[in-house]
């Protein structure tokens, strides 16, 4: 007995400890793929879940940097790994200033877009797809090896930039482990409290997946824009039925009160064949309720019956803009209006729960976005509106043309300007731009398209825009108010009254 567990011990000694931090809330699924992937390559992992998603809408405060600063002295890793994004560049660059002594690696969709800024914080990143690349960096580093040619990673080396090359796409998805969002070797640093388990019950009763990579269009607004023309339009592959299912079984034995699942792909109905095998086994073996996104353009009766014979409870449609011509011209997308109100007809026919999501640029004239509301109420109600303003990512080419067209200047960028930490309209921005308001009115059945139109024809938004502003923040509150109170009383259904308690009376991790 005692030999037997001296060399268990001795094997976790021999293990090189490594520290994830975080920076994208406590279901993130990167996170919880880097987590799976680095434990199965016999790596001590310890995952730091910084912050709620939530509260990334400002920087972290003193508090919760003292927390991590006592979370990461504590596990004293050898390395420390980051997945940054332009909104939480900042973020990052914080976090390494702080760790100035410790080896630190970016990876992430920021090192992708813009590396040369990054190097300008931290000396080592990776990009593209880190799979391989992360076992590969870490193995060299931990057996003192050399890093400067490992394909994907660039590097600072006596003032230089040392730039490697992307290694080949992993081929096969189903290869590659299943995310871990077990409770095993996290923490948890939430509304300034360290928790070693998730106070947020939410995971247990909603599971995250994706089954593919990439997406067959190339929308100028996207990242996938940016990787298809990067890996010449042969990113986007997908994992099989069975892998999937497989996963799903296994959520719901780990997770015995698994009620809904998110499909977080960018086009879920793409395939036919695909869908067909998905649906008679998701039937059989999963069948519970689930989100997931879709193309107008890929919209047909038969496959949105199939969906619906699987259990959608909600089905997403990116059009970005009512104007076909902002959504063509400015945007990259093929979606006709003529086939958005088909879309919109077969899903109303089917009886799914719709929502469209709408992004708001400078390159919209006043005459574009009235194209758009007008648009909007051609929809079958009830559907949901998701509003957002567009974010300029650095080195995007929708970026580099509307820097050229001097529509924005350089403080418009994610990542160049700190204050930018998120695409949802807000009330200042709502402000800004009153026309934006007219949405917060569209497809509610209890707000008939006609009083839309006349407060949008007696140019309310020129006449009253302060107005308009505040009923539709009156509107955007009442949304939020009454999810928060369907939430909560499911949550005491389900017996979650400490979290209940903590959200009535702001403590803790709300």
């Amino acid at each position: 007995m005692n030999s037997t567990k001296t060399k268990t011990i001795k094997n976790s000694k021999e293990k090189m400890r490594i520290a994830f931090i975080n920076l994208h809330g406590d279901t993130n699924m990167t996170a919880a793929y880097i987590h799976s992937l680095l434990e199965k390559n016999n790596f001590e992992i310890k995952t730091i879940h910084f912050r709620r998603l939530l509260f990334a809408l400002v920087p972290p405060s003193k508090k919760e940097l003292i927390n991590l600063q006592r979370v990461i002295d504590k596990i004293n890793p050898e390395i420390i790994l980051m997945s940054v994004n332009s909104m939480s560049f900042w973020d990052a660059v914080k976090i390494t200033e702080m760790f100035k002594n410790r080896k630190i690696v970016w990876g992430g969709i920021q090192p992708l877009i813009d590396p040369e800024r990054c190097l300008k914080h931290v000396e080592i990143i990776v990009r593209g797809e880190g799979d391989e690349t992360i076992i590969d960096l870490l193995k060299a580093i931990k057996n003192k090896k050399d890093i400067h040619k490992i394909k994907n990673v660039w590097l600072k080396k006596e003032g230089e930039i040392i730039k490697n090359d992307f290694r080949p796409l992993v081929k096969n998805l189903d290869q590659l482990p299943f995310p871990d969002y077990s409770e095993k070797n996290k923490i948890y640093i939430l509304g300034e409290k360290v928790y070693s388990k998730n106070p947020l019950p939410h995971s247990k009763y909603s599971y995250n997946i994706t089954f593919s990579r990439g997406c067959p269009f190339s929308c100028t607004y996207c990242i996938n824009h940016f990787l298809n023309r990067l890996f010449r339009n042969k990113y986007l592959r997908k994992r099989s039925v069975d892998s999937v299912i497989k996963e799903l079984i296994l959520a719901k034995k780990r997770f015995s009160h698994l009620e809904h699942i998110n499909f977080w792909d960018d086009v879920f109905i793409g395939d036919i064949k695909w869908l067909e095998e998905f649906v008679k086994k998701y039937k059989k073996y999963i069948h519970l309720p689930f989100f997931a996104y879709g193309n107008a353009t890929l919209v047909t009766r038969k496959n949105i019956a199939l969906l619906k014979e699987a259990g959608i409870s909600f089905f997403d449609l990116g059009i970005q803009s009512g104007s076909e011509k902002i959504r063509k011209d400015i945007f990259g997308r093929i979606d006709s209006n003529e086939q958005i109100l088909r879309a919109d007809k077969i899903l109303h026919d089917l009886n799914i729960n719709v929502g469209y999501d709408i992004i708001f640029s400078e390159f919209e004239t006043e005459k574009e976005m009235g194209e758009g509301i007008n648009f909007m109420l051609k929809l079958r109600k009830p559907f949901k509106v998701h509003r957002n303003k567009l974010a300029y990512y650095p080195n995007f080419e929708i970026t580099k043309r509307a820097l050229k067209e001097k529509k924005i200047s350089l403080k418009d960028v994610a990542s160049i300007n700190p204050n930018i930490r998120t695409q949802i309209i807000t009330k200042k921005e709502a402000g800004k731009n009153s026309l934006m308001n007219y949405y917060y009115f569209m497809g509610y059945r209890l707000i008939p398209n006609f009083f839309v139109k006349y407060i949008f024809k007696n140019k309310w938004h020129i006449k009253y825009p302060r107005l308009l502003t505040e009923l539709g923040e009156l509107i955007n509150r009442w949304e939020h108010v009454k999810y928060s109170i369907k939430s909560m009383f499911k949550m005491l259904k389900k017996g979650e009254f400490r979290y209940v308690q903590n959200r009535l009376f702001k403590k803790g991790y709300t």
